[in-house]
């Protein structure tokens, strides 16, 4: 017999349900991970080594950087 653990809680048991009104949230971070949006470089980012990175997605630009992403 295989007994099953209790799930641990975590940060997310705090917060309140969902409304069923509400519309779906789709992160940001979610739609550019998996492909569907592009990320954007910002324009002050001039290397064009580092833009490529920046596309591809081995380098993440904070949102306090980035003020085409902090204002969409």
């Amino acid at each position: 017999m295989t007994a099953i653990l209790p799930e641990r809680p975590t940060a997310l048991d705090d917060l309140p349900p969902m409304p069923d009104t509400a519309p779906p949230v789709v992160l940001p971070g979610l739609l550019t991970g998996i492909g569907l949006v592009l990320r954007q470089v910002p324009a002050w980012i001039t290397d064009p080594d580092l833009a490529a990175s920046i596309v591809a997605g081995h380098v993440e630009i904070p949102d306090d950087l980035n003020p085409q992403e902090a204002t969409s």
